[in-house]
């Protein structure tokens, strides 16, 4: 627990708004989805979930372990969304580990340019943090955003590779 704390200090000091972004992409994301409305009531990643998914229009999520509770908190929030063993739109990931980061980013075929990983809890535990880490650093990662809560995989291979802490 001090360890999350300490790391959200950390966080809060290092990350930025809109202000110091400089991808339009990003910038987009942050300004149109991020900080505007609708805000949802449930908890802040899955209030970062829902915008993402609405701000994209995206229809086909995979939920990584499947969580009938996360669907049914989405589908009371956002009609037409279905739940997939294998998309190329989003992926969320609930509990990262190794296994997960190959099976669902480095060894997947089926993850388009335009896909989007979503990883909750990425400051959960140090060792959650240093697999977060990790990805950033994998070659088909193009765009990562760290809003403490979680964290978005972008693999746009038109965009320059970026990371940033956002503030939320």
């Amino acid at each position: 627990m001090l360890n999350r704390l300490f790391a959200f200090i950390k966080f809060r000091l290092s990350s930025n708004n809109q202000h110091g972004v400089h991808s339009p992409f990003v910038y987009g994301f942050i300004t149109k989805c991020l900080y505007a409305a609708p805000h949802f009531t449930t908890s802040k990643s899955h209030n970062i979930l829902l915008k993402t998914i609405a701000y994209f229009e995206l229809d086909q999520i995979q939920l990584v372990p499947a969580n009938i509770a996360l669907e049914k908190e989405i589908l009371k929030y956002l009609k037409g969304v279905s739940f997939t063993n294998t998309s190329n739109e989003l992926i969320f990931i609930d509990k990262l580990d190794t296994e997960t980061i190959n099976e669902f980013i480095i060894n997947n075929d089926s993850i388009s340019n335009d896909a989007i990983v979503f990883v909750n809890e990425i400051y959960q535990t140090k060792d959650t943090h240093k697999l977060w880490e990790s990805i950033k650093e994998l070659n088909q990662i193009k765009v990562t955003l760290d809003l403490f809560y979680c964290g978005l995989v972008f693999f746009r291979k038109e965009q320059v590779k970026e990371h940033f802490k956002i503030r939320i």
